[in-house]
């Protein structure tokens, strides 16, 4: 076998073009690095833009507000959690393994020393500024509830899930038992952890509440 040409190796390298983030996905990056430092109201446009290396034009190109900014940062983490759940649900063992999966993933996220920390600051801010807590509610935490709900209404409309109460509302029920008192308690300082066993949790969550309201 003839030994490899360092020089003709080394000429490939250098040939192959160097790709840099978009500014957008720059400016994301800065504003999550900043935001769960910081917390939201102290960040500023001239922060972001110093950190993701583009003018505030651009910057104002991309996310004509800050608000604009803390929902992509916010969708960013939710598509984190989000990967590799069943979006298309046909009967109750489907339905079950899709919402053990996204509660699962959801419950390692919010184990994250820096989630927990970014939704105190969050919740601190959101007394003083409540249209920014209602943005914030929305793409969070509203995301949660249109995404459980999508796959309710899918067991409702093919028959096989019957549940007393509207899909958010059972949305929101569910949600309730998966974050409950442990994440409370990781606001409060009580614990660094509060889910140590994600998936335990969450198939007891479900099946409990799977039996209950069929």
């Amino acid at each position: 076998m003839p030994a490899p040409n360092v020089a003709t190796e080394e000429k490939r390298i250098k040939s192959v073009p160097y790709k840099p983030e978009s500014p957008d996905s720059r400016i994301v990056k800065a504003g999550r690095a900043l935001f769960f430092e910081h917390g939201f109201t102290r960040v500023s446009t001239d922060m972001i833009a110093k950190e993701a290396s583009v003018s505030k034009a651009t910057l104002y190109k991309y996310f004509p507000s800050m608000v604009e900014v803390l929902k992509a940062v916010t969708a960013v983490e939710a598509e984190s959690f989000e990967a590799g759940t069943i979006t298309d649900v046909n009967d109750i063992d489907e339905l079950r393994d899709a919402l053990v999966t996204y509660g699962t993933n959801l419950m390692r996220f919010l184990n994250d020393p820096e989630i927990i920390q970014f939704s105190q600051m969050m919740f601190e801010e959101a007394r003083e500024h409540p249209d920014i807590a209602a943005e914030f509610y929305n793409a969070a935490y509203g995301r949660g509830l249109r995404r459980l709900s999508s796959m309710f209404e899918q067991a409702i409309d093919k028959g096989f899930f019957e549940p007393s109460c509207t899909p958010t509302e059972v949305s929101e029920q569910l949600l309730g038992m998966w974050e409950g008192l442990p994440f409370t308690r990781a606001l409060m300082g009580v614990t660094k952890r509060p889910f140590p066993r994600p998936k335990e949790w969450c198939e007891k969550c479900v099946d409990q509440f799977l039996s209950s309201s069929i």
